[in-house]
């Protein structure tokens, strides 16, 4: 396989991007100038050295700090611990985070579990939900857990998922579970949803 092909083949493998996308964007970068291609290249080989995972709630954040376990919201003093938002994916935190609504604590799930999944529990970081979710709510801080998914089948479905996973916990420490509100019309994803669309969804939160 060639050098064009394999790019198509990887640019393929993005979200959304379907096999005509792909190549158009391999096509793109053949089009640009050596040092676009240098600085493009340069950027992604640095993903892993400066990217890292936060061990509270797993969404990915820059930081030169090796050492450095917490994202700057997780390390937030300020944040209210008795608040947290689950969401499925790292842009959703941030789309929640630019409608400036929520000053509590987020956790991602790093995916979705699809309708009539046999084994849901290993789609999304359901043994760390639990985890983090039992410490907070031993320590009694933790009042409840908005469920921020996607207003698609298989977003309710995941939060079905996660609020059965969750509902021993939340039962035994009487934790409140709730699911955003409307706002958010069905079939749109929190990616693409504007700031007033999730500040009603949060507000109207049941």
């Amino acid at each position: 396989m060639n050098s064009i092909n394999k790019l198509i083949e990887l640019f393929s493998d993005f979200p959304g991007i379907g096999p005509r996308q792909a190549r158009r964007f391999a096509y793109f970068l053949l089009t640009r100038n050596p040092q676009y291609i240098s600085e493009f290249t340069k950027y992604i080989s640095e993903l892993k050295n400066q990217v890292r995972v936060c061990q509270s709630c797993f969404r990915f954040f820059q930081s030169d700090n090796q050492h450095l376990e917490l994202c700057e919201i997780c390390g937030n003093q300020n944040r209210d611990n008795a608040l947290l938002v689950i969401v499925g994916r790292d842009v959703d935190l941030e789309n929640i985070e630019k409608a400036h609504v929520h000053n509590g604590k987020y956790f991602v799930l790093g995916g979705s579990v699809p309708i009539l999944e046999k084994n849901p529990e290993n789609r999304i970081r359901s043994k760390e939900l639990l985890s983090i979710v039992e410490e907070r709510v031993k320590k009694s801080d933790l009042k409840e857990i908005i469920l921020a998914m996607n207003a698609t089948p298989e977003g309710e479905n995941t939060g079905d998922f996660v609020e059965s996973l969750l509902r021993p916990l939340t039962n035994h420490y009487q934790v409140k579970i709730s699911h955003l509100g409307r706002g958010i019309s069905t079939g749109t994803e929190l990616e693409y949803s504007d700031a007033d669309t999730i500040k009603n969804a949060l507000k109207n939160r049941n």
